[in-house]
């Protein structure tokens, strides 16, 4: 179990090597402290509907040239702002519409940017 936004979830935890293995092929630069959960869809939407923020529908904006719903969102990351040791955390749907490694690799890439 863990707390994700105040909310407590089941959750699978994504292995940091999987992580480190995807960053590495994003960048050289050090592996940040990054936790990856994989919560069941209707944990992940609740959250979702949770933390929606205007910053996140001009991020979707740009990236997506519309506003996702939660149903059509597989994946989200954010700066974990004192709520972990961690500095990032990820959040994955259990069932996602694109390959893990793909979202895993896309959400590194947002923090490798900077544009959270």
């Amino acid at each position: 179990m863990f707390d994700v936004e105040g909310i407590r979830v089941r959750a699978e935890h994504i292995p940091r090597e999987q992580l480190v293995k995807s960053w590495r092929k994003l960048t050289n630069q050090p592996f940040p402290r990054i936790r990856a959960l994989r919560l069941k869809d209707e944990d992940f939407e609740r959250v979702m509907r949770l933390r929606r923020c205007k910053e996140d529908e001009l991020r979707e904006l740009e990236e997506w040239n519309t506003i996702l719903t939660e149903e059509g969102t597989d994946a989200c990351v954010y700066n974990a702002q004192n709520e972990t040791e961690d500095d990032f955390t990820i959040l994955i749907r259990e069932h996602p519409y694109h390959p893990i490694e793909k979202i895993i690799e896309h959400e590194l890439l947002h923090i490798v940017k900077g544009d959270l």
